[in-house]
């Protein structure tokens, strides 16, 4: 079973990062990395690098349809501070390998899966 490898969106920030990366997930982060480029080029790196990216960006959704990423987390809280885009970003993890090929939609309380076609 292959582990997911994340690409945090700039919107995620650094403390999201460091946090990931502290319990083991293979994550990398456009901040540090690329700081500025498109989304169409942040899609790229995902799928040149073969990781999901997670963004609170719903432009990402379309873009999702035009260039299918191999997936894509979308946070959609309405308290977006660090502990709880963690939390929803390590509670969206448990999917493992499933998160490929899909677009997760994560609130609080739901967790949607839907093909990227």
């Amino acid at each position: 079973m292959r582990k997911p490898k994340l690409l945090l969106d700039e919107n995620i920030g650094l403390r999201v990062y460091e946090e990931l990366r502290g319990r083991g997930v293979t994550v990398q982060s456009i901040v540090l990395e690329r700081r500025g480029v498109s989304d169409i080029e942040v899609v790229e790196i995902a799928k040149r690098e073969d990781k999901i990216i997670v963004t609170m960006d719903k432009e990402f959704g379309y873009l999702c349809s035009l260039h299918k990423p191999p997936g894509i987390i979308l946070l959609r809280l309405r308290d977006p501070k660090v502990p709880n885009r963690l939390k929803a970003i390590l509670r969206t993890l448990e999917f493992g390998e499933k998160l490929y090929g899909y677009m997760i939609i994560v609130t609080e309380t739901i967790i949607r899966r839907r093909p990227i076609i």
